[in-house]
């Protein structure tokens, strides 16, 4: 997958670039226009062509065997110490590596999604294949495999119950540190309206923006919707370009990382509408929840979220989106805001960097005196 898809990677990368690591990395071309990642300090990016929605299964296939491929043959050239991959769909060329020439390399998973058995049974062959390849081989290689989340990883534990516990680990994905510094104190509400924002992938089956935007409508001007969508189904994009509602904005291009920040302290609310409609995502806790949180938003998030649940304050609030209440009564939930310093990348992706270094060290018999 394209890095632009995913900020929590490109945090990571701008994160370690600041350590002592030669980095290399293996990606495919963005194909969405959405802004190129650029880093200065990390020459060694390479990409190959992403497969789209309408190739046939023939050049999908080319495009697979492309990518791994290349970085096979590049993992060769470069040995790296560590290889760091996400998701099991990167899984075969580390697979191949690891097999024939990788083995005093360590090896680090995480997964910014969890995957039960019932989703890889039911979706591509190639991923499925992939994951028996991590089951009966790389699992037991891997220095450390994360998730998002306590509940996640307790599911993945579950799955895999004959792997250390302390291998297995849990890395959130947070906004960095810059971010804190980018925003200003948010500790009014609008006077004349609430205004809420949405900012994510969009659809009517997988979210609750319908019964949210039929709430909205019968409030007009006392409460406002803004939605910053990159990925939506043409019937959600048809649904919301005919609202023809006043209080209700969209924007379909999305908004870039790097901007939200600044655009974010515009408002009171932000929103998590996920149904939950798979187990990833009733146990979820969405990137969303954090970088709103630290831009200084009250979130309302849906009810059917258990993955939430650790993180109810007064400033999360749940939300039966199928029975919204009164406006007066959200209204009464309001309190001051100010930006949150608790949920940083730096500190979270700081661990694993010291378990590498620790890793490394031990492999090198350096000790802590010794450096």
């Amino acid at each position: 997958m394209p890095l632009e898809y995913y900020p929590p990677v490109t945090n990571f990368l701008d994160i370690i670039t600041k350590h002592p690591f030669v980095v290399k990395v293996w990606s495919t071309h963005n194909v969405n226009n959405r802004a190129v990642y650029f880093n200065k300090e990390l020459k060694n990016i390479t990409r190959s062509v992403f497969p789209k929605k309408n190739d046939n299964i023939l050049k999908r296939f080319t495009k697979y065997c492309i990518f791994n491929l290349s970085c096979f043959l590049d993992l060769v050239i470069y040995r790296p110490e560590v290889v760091f991959y996400y998701e099991s769909y990167s899984v075969f060329p580390v697979f191949l590596y690891l097999k024939l020439f990788g083995k005093g390399t360590r090896l680090y998973i995480h997964y910014h999604e969890y995957e039960d058995r019932e989703n890889y049974k039911n979706g591509m062959k190639l991923v499925r294949y992939y994951h028996e390849l991590e089951k009966k081989f790389l699992y037991e290689r891997a220095s450390w495999i994360s998730q998002t989340n306590k509940d996640r990883l307790h599911m993945f534990a579950s799955d895999h119950p004959k792997l250390p516990s302390e291998v297995l680990k849990i890395m959130p994905n947070y906004p960095p540190k810059i971010w804190s510094s980018q925003v200003s104190v948010n500790g009014k509400i609008a006077k004349n309206a609430i205004r809420t924002v949405y900012v994510g992938s969009l659809s009517l089956k997988d979210t609750f923006i319908r019964e949210y935007c039929n709430w909205l409508l019968v409030f007009k001007r006392r409460i406002t919707l803004d939605i910053f969508a990159y990925n939506m189904s043409q019937e959600t994009k048809a649904y919301l370009e005919n609202l023809n509602a006043p209080n209700i904005r969209f924007y379909n291009d999305g908004i870039s990382y790097d901007k939200l920040p600044n655009i974010l302290t515009n408002y009171d609310v932000g929103l998590i509408l996920y149904r939950g409609n798979t187990t990833n995502y009733i146990y979820n806790a969405p990137n969303k929840l954090f970088e709103y949180l630290v831009c200084g938003l009250q979130v309302w998030y849906s009810d059917t979220l258990l993955g939430m649940k650790d993180y109810e304050s007064e400033n999360i609030n749940k939300i039966d989106f199928e029975n919204i209440p009164e406006l007066m009564e959200i209204q009464k939930s309001f309190v001051s805001m100010s930006p949150s310093k608790k949920y940083i990348a730096e500190e979270v992706y700081s661990i694993m960097l010291k378990h590498i270094i620790k890793s490394i060290n031990k492999d090198y018999n350096i000790s802590e005196s010794n450096k």
